[in-house]
């Protein structure tokens, strides 16, 4: 699948930092129009780990359209990558399989470094950390999900501290809650958006728990069909 060259200008945007003028951020990863999704999963940092010169701008910008194409140009990439992102795409596999929903994935923080520069650049408080945050609010403003997913404890936690002032009809004593006993409960709440609109939100463990098909995840996925059948 081939972006629009609007929607090309955009990601355009989010990928590349304006100082250095390098790809340094990973914003969404969609299967299809990430515009038609309504499910946006929520990790605390993008993965895999890529590393691509600006040239291939316009390649990336469609790999992060089609999932597919996606997967077989970073494979390796994607065979280090952590124990939550290969539980990520069989939930969204999962969910197209069953709920017939695509999941586009996000994260909190869309910069794509190493670990430990990121750790750096975060103690510091630099300008490209902060600017990570703020391509995340971007991305889903521009894509209006239905349905945020804040998956794990860390990122539940990040996500309250850095988004709270945009909730809306949420319990304080659930925001206190663990994820295991919110993951049980459905929407807590919802974030609103720049247009008015508001995007409803669930929690639930790391996809680092899900495995290869979810059985832990028998009640989520009941709240899941619930909501989407």
């Amino acid at each position: 699948m081939t972006v629009s060259m609007g929607f090309f200008r955009k990601i355009e945007q989010w990928l590349i930092d304006e100082q250095s003028g390098e790809i340094l951020f990973l914003p969404f990863q969609a299967d299809g129009n990430a515009y038609k999704s309504k499910v946006l999963l929520v990790g605390s940092q993008p993965e895999p780990l890529i590393q691509i010169g600006n040239a291939d701008i316009q390649f990336l910008a469609d790999a992060l359209v089609d999932r597919h194409l996606f997967q077989d140009v970073f494979q390796e990439e994607i065979s280090e990558a952590s124990r939550e992102y290969r539980g990520a795409l069989n939930f969204a596999s999962w969910m197209k399989e069953n709920l017939k929903q695509q999941v586009v994935f996000s994260s909190l923080n869309c910069l794509n470094v190493e670990d430990e520069l990121l750790k750096q650049l975060k103690k510091s408080k630099d300008p490209l950390y902060l600017r990570g945050f703020e391509i995340f609010k971007e991305v889903i403003d521009e894509l209006e999900p239905e349905l945020l997913i804040i998956q794990g404890a860390p990122t539940f936690k990040q996500f309250i501290e850095r988004f709270k002032e945009h909730l809306a009809d949420y319990a304080e004593e659930d925001l206190l809650q663990s994820v295991q006993v919110l993951e049980q409960k459905g929407s807590i709440g919802q974030l609103k958006l720049n247009n008015g609109k508001k995007a409803q939100i669930l929690v639930c463990r790391s996809m680092g728990a899900f495995g290869k098909t979810g059985k832990s995840f028998g009640e989520f996925k009941s709240i899941l069909e619930g909501i989407f059948q």
